[in-house]
């Protein structure tokens, strides 16, 4: 049996735990107003940004267009947990391997930067190999020192130039969580070939840079699903989807290896 004064006691709890909810909603709205406000300040330099990572030899979109015609820039573009302000991309391969590599940088429209605002430009280097902290605010000689530490690059803007004050570190990404962030660019890496390139249709469904296949995370589906033969495309399609892997295969090895494919395709869209 509950005691009334139990109850009450279970109700203003209650009424207290959703003050404090409601009173929390209101301080991360207020945060994210504030961070909303900022990143649009910062946003007007991303195409300054831009335009020195493509002076060092880095593609940062602009070829895939949006609906309206308009180039669509690696710019505000990552994953749920992190986005990156502008990113590039470059070939460092040899002509037996692709290789690329993936600069990330975060803008900071402030008087002076933080450490917080080094370690956020650090925590980039999961997914790329070169990282920067892009700022209007003064650099001082303990900003250079903690970023040396971090391993994070400087660079400082000036009306609509930039200055590269401190060189990042070359960083070793987690490569399944780069081809994540990749993805979300619309680039991948061919599994046949190695590699890398924009995935993409132009006009109709019957011209595409990719052909998308799915494939079975083998050994935690055998573990899990032991019954099923996860080769058989009818049981694999019972699989939940996180036991599947999206994987892209370049236009190139489409049409060198498997050419009828391309022409089912083709026959499929104008139907």
């Amino acid at each position: 049996m509950i005691s009334p004064f139990g109850a009450v006691s279970n109700q203003a709890r209650a009424r207290e735990s959703a003050d404090y909810r409601k009173s929390q909603i209101r301080i991360r709205s207020k945060d994210s107003v504030e961070r909303w406000e900022s990143s649009m300040g910062e946003a007007k330099y991303y195409p300054v940004v831009r335009a020195w990572l493509e002076r060092e030899g880095y593609y940062c979109g602009g070829f895939i267009e949006n609906p309206k015609g308009k180039p669509i820039y690696y710019q505000n573009k990552g994953t749920k947990r992190l986005r990156i302000d502008v990113a590039g991309i470059r070939n460092v391969g040899t002509s037996l391997m692709d290789e690329i590599e993936v600069a990330a940088v975060e803008v900071r429209d402030v008087d002076s930067i933080q450490f917080r605002d080094i370690q956020d430009a650090s925590a980039y280097s999961q997914y790329a190999h070169k990282c920067y902290l892009a700022t209007t605010g003064i650099i001082d000689k303990q900003d250079k020192e903690e970023a040396n530490f971090l391993g994070v690059g400087l660079l400082k803007i000036q009306s609509q130039k930039i200055k590269e004050v401190v060189s990042p570190r070359l960083n070793i990404p987690n490569h399944a969580r780069m081809l994540h962030f990749l993805n979300v660019l619309d680039v991948s890496q061919c599994p046949l070939c190695g590699c890398f390139f924009e995935t993409y249709r132009v006009g109709s469904r019957d011209y595409r840079s990719f052909y998308a296949i799915r494939r079975t995370k083998y050994f935690n589906a055998a573990h899990d699903y032991p019954k099923l033969d996860v080769f058989e495309k009818g049981e694999r399609k019972e699989l939940p989807g996180n036991y599947k892997i999206r994987r892209y295969l370049c236009r190139s090895c489409m049409e060198e290896f498997f050419p009828q494919k391309i022409g089912k395709e083709a026959n499929a869209a104008d139907s």
